[in-house]
């Protein structure tokens, strides 16, 4: 039931398919949440999608009945909901969202009062409780009560700006919410730090009128032009539909690779924090599929690269289990420990801002410290919409085992932590089901050249058609 990022289908008001998200699993998830929490309190926030608020009453229906006490927050990002667990003393929270997902989609992603996701056993157990039905039972005088959170986006604003302090006066951003839950709170937020904004896409809307959700390059062309043929914004920013994603294009248009910017980020942390910080908090986390310039930068400074498997749970997780200041994401998901255990984009968006006014200096200057290596990454939808099992695991490492052997390059390492990556001579390729959605994704990074990258990819692709996977 649970992937990467929690549960996520496509909505279907009435289904026997377990593979439609309809508002009877929303009920059951809720009897599972509430049984688990032992009536607890559990907050619940929303993103801008249609079907979220049919969601979030079935799902409120499942958690009061179980005896909880339930905080409704309307509609927020997701990390002003993962913020918002420990103000309110809450035992878990439900984000009722699909992220970047089109239009259709929906689903339901658990916190822990950290601002951590449910971990796999937290979410097997939900599963488990959900699968056999094994629901508590209360008496009818036991229903849990519904309490409603009003200005939680005012809070998680005062929460960024009194330990991330400077005057923006000086500087004009473009932000393209996306149609999204971000349209409200980082307007507000660039209005604290006397910033100049301006808009695209800035009003809520669950069909995504303006854009898909997706901040990536081929949605972002519109903005990417407007900051070419402008010569009065220094920064644009766009984010996905409940802003767990945030996406950076420097004062030329062009989109700056989130791995690169996590580099940016982590170096300027070291420098400005270089007295204070001990040895043992010289960590920082990144999935299996981040390019390998963040090691070539931060290793030089000390500071450890730990590896992930791909999801903000998961570099969460490592930097819960071995400590570290910063995590994040090729999707431009940032964790900051310091704040909570969740991906705020909201932070992240002032402590670039931040950087830009202390050092004075364009976000495309910044970033001329930072290598820019061929990462090349495409995205192919399955055939079959099935999880990999062993058998296609090992079809996939036999393949590619040959593959090498005929291109004659030596396998350096196989990692397979997420999926298959193979580092060779000359750079590295993985091939890896998403954990959101029915797609097979390539990607790889080339120590020689862009076009060997692409090359590189078009082989792998042909080898997984062969294999009728795409």
């Amino acid at each position: 039931m649970f992937g990467t990022a929690g549960i996520r289908k496509i909505f279907q008001n009435y289904s026997e398919s377990d593979l439609m998200f309809t508002p009877h699993m929303a009920l059951d998830v809720g009897l599972a949440l509430g049984s688990y929490v032992n009536k607890g309190a559990v907050v619940i926030g929303r993103d801008i999608r249609m079907s979220a608020i049919a969601i979030e009453h079935a799902l409120i229906a499942g958690l009061i009945s179980c005896g909880c006490k339930v905080m409704t927050l309307g509609i927020v990002t997701t990390p002003t909901l993962a913020m918002s667990l420990r103000y309110l003393k809450a035992d878990a929270g439900v984000m009722i969202t699909a992220s970047h997902n089109t239009p259709e989609y929906i689903g339901l992603k658990l916190w822990n009062p950290s601002g951590l996701g449910f971990t796999p056993d937290q979410e097997e157990e939900i599963e488990r409780l959900y699968n056999y039905k094994a629901f508590c039972s209360i008496n009818w005088d036991e229903i849990g009560k519904v309490t409603q959170i009003n200005d939680i986006n005012d809070t998680h604003i005062q929460d960024i700006t009194k330990r991330i302090m400077f005057d923006g006066n000086d500087l004009t951003v473009l932000v393209d919410p996306g149609n999204g839950s971000s349209c409200d709170i980082v307007p507000k937020l660039l209005g604290e730090y006397h910033v100049n904004i301006m808009t695209l896409n800035a009003q809520m809307d669950g069909k995504f009128p303006g854009r898909h959700s997706e901040p990536n390059k081929e949605n972002l062309e519109q903005l990417s032009k407007f900051l070419k043929i402008s010569n009065r914004e220094d920064i644009g920013i766009a984010l996905d539909g409940d802003a767990d994603r945030v996406i950076f294009l420097d004062e030329k248009g062009t989109i700056v690779d989130p791995i690169r910017l996590l580099t940016l980020l982590a170096k300027n942390y070291i420098e400005t924090n270089k007295k204070s910080l001990r040895e043992e908090d010289l960590k920082a986390v990144t999935p299996i599929n981040s390019s390998s310039v963040i090691e070539d930068v931060l290793n030089p400074l000390g500071c450890q690269v730990i590896r992930c498997e791909v999801g903000d749970i998961k570099v969460a997780l490592k930097l819960k289990e071995n400590g570290g200041f910063l995590g994040g994401e090729n999707s431009g998901t940032y964790i900051w420990p310091e704040f909570h255990c969740g991906p705020d984009s909201i932070v992240t968006i002032a402590k670039i801002l931040q950087m830009m006014v202390i050092k004075d200096k364009a976000l495309g200057v910044l970033l001329e410290d930072i290598p820019q290596y061929p990462f090349y990454s495409q995205n192919f939808r399955l055939i079959k919409d099935i999880p990999f099992s062993h058998e296609i695991h090992q079809k996939i490492l036999s393949t590619m085992n040959s593959l090498f052997e005929l291109l004659e390059k030596k396998i350096n390492s196989i990692n397979e932590m997420d999926g298959l990556r193979f580092d060779y001579e000359g750079g590295w390729i993985l091939i890896r089901r998403s954990g959101t959605s029915p797609y097979l994704r390539i990607s790889g990074e080339s120590t020689e050249s862009m076009q060997k990258s692409i090359e590189m990819n078009k082989i792998v692709e042909e080898k997984m058609r062969e294999l009728e996977l795409i």
